[in-house]
């Protein structure tokens, strides 16, 4: 019998119950040619790991939103997270310039 039998894989699209990208759609989004720092700060209701958020969806995901060309260490100078205790949950993902 397998190991991971109690396991239920979740697609990194599924890691958010009610994500989306409405701040994209709102307007045209510029593609980010500098190097940038990246922070992901996670609000969550219950008590919970730091690092619940996945590094490599968060960045997979900025590249697929067409953000930054490719997520290697010529783009990304530092990645950090956070996570606070809330009453609504959401992640919220900052890029600044470096």
């Amino acid at each position: 019998m397998n190991e991971d039998h109690h396991r239920a894989a979740i697609s990194a699209s599924n890691m958010e119950p009610h994500s989306g990208h409405a701040s994209l759609a709102a307007e045209e989004t510029p593609r980010l040619d500098t190097r940038v720092n990246i922070r992901v700060i996670s609000y969550r209701k219950l008590k919970h790991d730091p690092d619940g958020v996945s590094v490599k969806a968060v960045l997979d995901g900025i590249v697929r939103a067409g953000l930054l060309p490719d997520d290697s260490t010529e783009q990304v100078q530092s990645i950090t997270f956070e996570s606070r205790k809330s009453k609504e949950e959401r992640t919220v993902i900052e890029i600044t310039d470096v």
